[in-house]
């Protein structure tokens, strides 16, 4: 174990128990899952596998405390905003702590790290201010004088959240804060990969005092304890986040259950960026590296697919490699350090993979990285390829890892809009021009859950997050989010009677 673990030494809780109804506790599993830092590779803790036994008892103690509890049944909005302050106000008083244990299990710069800290406590609080806001509707009486009717709005019920690896606190906040502010209770699964912070987030809500037992649980594990946690027929809503392939499979089983219940995914990407002839180059170049190489490209939004107008192509070029070869890659501990290893062997192989397709399938040509680097873990340079044809399998497949595909030159952007109708992805996408014609052509016409304007993956609590087709449906972030934990009850009442 390096010297960078000693965060693991000072753990508030025991690694090898599980937080379920307000308590920790032993899982009724033998089998266990290994941790890694994928900066070493190295084994740095060792958690349950949980089964199903361990999942059943977590889901009927959020069933039981969202039917039974004071969560719904006593507290008042008020009351659930002060909790969910509380627990804002607790992250930040241990986030030191979180970004070693963030930065030390998932590889990621500690840089990174701390943004996505002030991003989690950001939300809580954002997501708080809603929980004493649920309103509903007054309609007047429309075709009998004496019937009255109105709307009230109630949470959905309990909400099994399945989470990826890639952004392990943030992703729990996107999904976790509304819920909670909704009146839901959670049964929460982080990726197999990343679950340490999800257990120290447990601890900081324990620690509070101010969550009934039951309302967030926490089992971990993989693909078996997912699959039953959506299949689980006390469960009302699934969220998840990952693959396209495990989205399309969570939607099948939870229209197969004996009752059907809500989903929201989302799923995966394959965005576009368009560099027109005025954009400023030099900027922009830095922005499309950014906008591919943050976090190791592990990021469902990434801009992996790069349309660059005839007449700048060959000068933006150069920018281009000399952007993505300034990067920096050391330590993930290290401030200076811009970006990190992929998140295990089996995404380092498959992103590998993906560099000889580029290379001998896709007959593509390579402007810089391809490689392994720092000859430890996981790591791998950024990497660029040039002159790309938009049908090949490293532009058209989400490959989740540092490469970004610099297309074949065009002409004009609605030539580029026209393909990009057929991507099977609608997530996010870019444009770097100062024309507001194309600027308002591009917004308009392409059908991407996310437009960034000259800039590249900013993100707010404020505005909703999520995509088209195969990128998944439902949104994060913003009311959007709050509103799709809550459901509609329509009263009709006779006031004559």
């Amino acid at each position: 174990m390096s010297g960078n673990a000693s965060i693991l030494s000072r753990l508030p809780f025991d690694e090898k128990l599980i937080y379920v109804d307000g308590e920790w506790t032993m899982s009724q599993a033998s089998q266990t899952c290994r941790v890694e830092n994928p900066d070493t590779a190295e084994t740095i803790a060792t958690v349950p596998e949980c089964n199903a036994q361990d999942l059943d008892h977590a889901v009927k103690a959020a069933y039981t405390a969202f039917h039974d509890g004071p969560w719904v049944n006593e507290y008042s909005g008020a009351q659930r905003r002060d909790a969910l302050l509380a627990l804002a106000t607790a992250i930040e008083e241990s986030r030191q702590d979180i970004e070693e244990l963030e930065s030390l299990n998932t590889g990621k710069p500690i840089s990174d790290v701390r943004v996505e800290l002030d991003d989690t406590i950001d939300l809580f609080r954002f997501f708080a201010g809603y929980a004493d806001k649920v309103e509903g509707r007054h309609i007047a009486a429309q075709t009998n004088r004496n019937l009255e009717g109105y709307t009230v709005k109630v949470p959905v019920g309990v909400v099994g959240f399945i989470n990826a690896f890639n952004y392990p606190i943030c992703l729990l906040a996107w999904k976790v804060a509304p819920a909670l502010a909704a009146g839901c209770t959670v049964v929460f699964k982080p990726g197999p990969q990343t679950p340490l912070t999800t257990q120290y987030f447990a601890h900081l809500l324990h620690k509070t005092g101010k969550f009934p037992r039951g309302v967030f649980n926490v089992v971990l594990g993989g693909v078996g304890v997912g699959q039953a946690l959506v299949d689980h027929d006390l469960v009302d809503k699934i969220g998840f986040t990952g693959s396209v392939a495990t989205g399309k499979q969570v939607i099948r089983s939870t229209a197969s259950t004996r009752n059907v219940r809500c989903t929201s995914v989302e799923l995966g990407g394959k965005s576009p960026g368009v560099v027109m002839p005025d954009a400023d180059l030099d900027k922009t170049a830095k922005l499309v590296v950014s906008g591919c190489m943050a976090n190791a490209g592990m990021n469902c939004n990434a801009l992996t697919r790069l349309w660059v107008h005839r007449s700048i192509y060959d000068e933006f070029m150069p920018r281009i490699k000399a952007a993505a070869e300034a990067l920096v890659l050391r330590t993930p501990q290290d401030g200076a350090t811009e970006m990190g290893p992929l998140i295990d062997k089996r995404q380092y192989d498959r992103v590998l993979e993906y560099i000889r397709i580029g290379r001998e399938e896709d007959k593509a040509a390579l402007l810089t990285g391809g490689q392994p680097a720092l000859g430890r873990g996981y790591w791998i340079q950024p990497t660029v390829f040039f002159n790309v044809s938009p049908t090949a399998r490293i532009a058209t497949e989400e490959i989740f890892g540092p490469v970004l595909s610099v297309l074949e030159p065009f002409d004009s952007l609605d030539e580029v809009i026209e393909i990009e109708r057929k991507n099977e992805f609608g997530l996010a996408a870019g444009i770097f021009t100062r024309r507001h014609q194309d600027i308002a052509k591009f917004t308009r016409k392409l059908r991407s859950g996310t437009i960034w304007v000259n800039n590249y993956n900013a993100l707010y609590s404020y505005l909703p997050f999520g995509g088209f087709r195969n990128s998944g449906f439902g949104r994060e972030l913003g009311y959007e989010s709050f509103d799709g934990y809550l459901v509609p009850k329509s009263i009709i009442d006779d006031i004559s009677y």
